[in-house]
């Protein structure tokens, strides 16, 4: 697979859609009329950050999301107690303790933070990037063909 460019492509731009499902359905349309779509790119313009609201932090919130982490962190401290710790770590269960502690410290960690966070507001988000138009671009050696296909649309 080749190393993806960090350059705006080079190209005519085929069209624009609203939508990057819109601009899917032509590339689509064009693979399914036997052009190489991989010499084309759906450029998204007009880019925004959009931050949905899904609620407030609750205490319990922070202690959900702080007991998840450290599950997860438990569960690898007890995995490389249990590997590395001898003969009979394996057999000795040092996985349950591990996540059992790791919930515990976890639970007073997130509940620390958002005690030392009071003053800001807890709010939760969902940051999502949206472009506002997504266009096709394509290499001019194959705009024509491209158009040609598109026209039978």
């Amino acid at each position: 697979m080749a190393k993806p460019s960090m350059q705006l492509p080079v190209g005519e731009v085929l069209g624009s859609y609203r939508t990057h499902d819109e601009a899917n359905g032509t590339v689509q349309f064009l693979a399914q009329h036997g052009f190489p779509v991989a010499s084309l790119s759906i450029v998204g313009t007009d880019v925004r950050i959009v931050e949905q609201v899904t609620g407030m932090l609750t205490w319990a919130a922070a202690a959900g999301r702080g007991a998840l982490t450290g599950a997860w962190m438990g569960l690898f401290v007890g995995l490389l107690l249990a590997l590395f710790g001898g003969n009979e770590s394996l057999t000795s269960g040092a996985l349950l303790p591990g996540i059992v502690i790791g919930v515990g410290f976890g639970m007073l960690w997130g509940i620390l933070v958002k005690a030392l966070g009071r003053k800001k507001a807890s709010v939760m988000l969902r940051p999502q990037v949206i472009a506002g138009t997504y266009e096709i671009v394509c290499p001019p050696a194959r705009v024509n063909e491209a158009r040609e296909i598109l026209s039978r649309r």
